[in-house]
């Protein structure tokens, strides 16, 4: 209480110059242009409240509603501190004007509480929503990839087995082909040793008729030979037996 009559003596000295009067006087006509609307529903509804048998109640509840400080304490502690009744109720009235426009500015700049409340619910419904759509957008998603990989695994299973078959077949075919190779070769081995074998006996049938043939001469040029020898022989002593019958006659 003490601050308060100090805070109004101070303000009341400061109201008894003019330049501080017209100071207050424009900020007055300030806020009554801006919110002329919100003080005279304000003051409309202390009117009514304090016409009936609570109006004292009603207005103070108002009062605290809308302001910060009473203002008809307020008007009474600056009367109390020196000023003059018309100088502290237009003072309290100022004050009044000053703290509604900087409540309502202050309510334009904050949002309320069951404003923010209402946000937060929507907000939290809307990312449940959306929590929701992800989660059934990700099942459709995982389905849709659980069915691409279930056909790209069936096919990749066709295309094994195709694999499978090609190389099987392949490898038959091939299997077919060396067997077929090896029978060719295995006859052309035969023909050749067939060949061979002929070639063999021919040349064993003419070594040995050449053996014969040589034998024979040999034989033949021996028996020459002793011919010689023997024709040789006996003409040897036929000329020593007339040379012999020659020397005895």
């Amino acid at each position: 209480m003490s601050q308060a009559k100090s805070f109004a003596t101070r303000i009341g000295s400061l109201i008894q110059h003019q330049e501080h009067r017209g100071l207050l006087g424009q900020l007055a006509c300030t806020a009554l242009a801006h919110r002329a609307s919100c003080v005279g529903a304000l003051s409309a509804t202390c009117r009514s409240y304090g016409s009936s048998a609570g109006g004292e109640d009603a207005r103070r509840q108002l009062l605290r509603k809308h302001l910060l400080v009473d203002t008809m304490e307020l008007e009474s502690d600056f009367e109390d501190a020196g000023m003059q009744r018309a100088d502290a109720s237009r003072l309290a009235r100022k004050i009044t004007e000053l703290i509604i426009e900087n409540k309502l500015k202050m309510e334009e700049a904050f949002v309320k509480q069951a404003t923010l409340e209402k946000v937060i619910l929507e907000q939290t419904a809307k990312i449940q929503g959306f929590k929701t759509e992800l989660q059934k957008a990700q099942d459709m998603h995982h389905a849709a990839m659980d069915k691409d990989l279930e056909q790209q695994q069936s096919y990749l299973d066709k295309m094994k087995a195709e694999v499978r078959h090609e190389i099987d077949k392949l490898t038959a075919s091939q299997r077919l082909d060396m067997n077929l190779e090896k029978g060719r070769m295995r006859d052309e081995l035969m023909v050749i040793r067939d060949k061979t074998t002929d070639l063999q006996i021919k040349v064993d049938r003419e070594i040995n008729e050449l053996k014969s043939s040589v034998e024979k001469a040999k034989n033949d040029t021996i028996k020459s030979v002793i011919t010689i020898l023997g024709t040789f022989s006996a003409i040897a002593f036929t000329i020593s037996r007339f040379i012999q019958m020659s020397g005895g006659g």
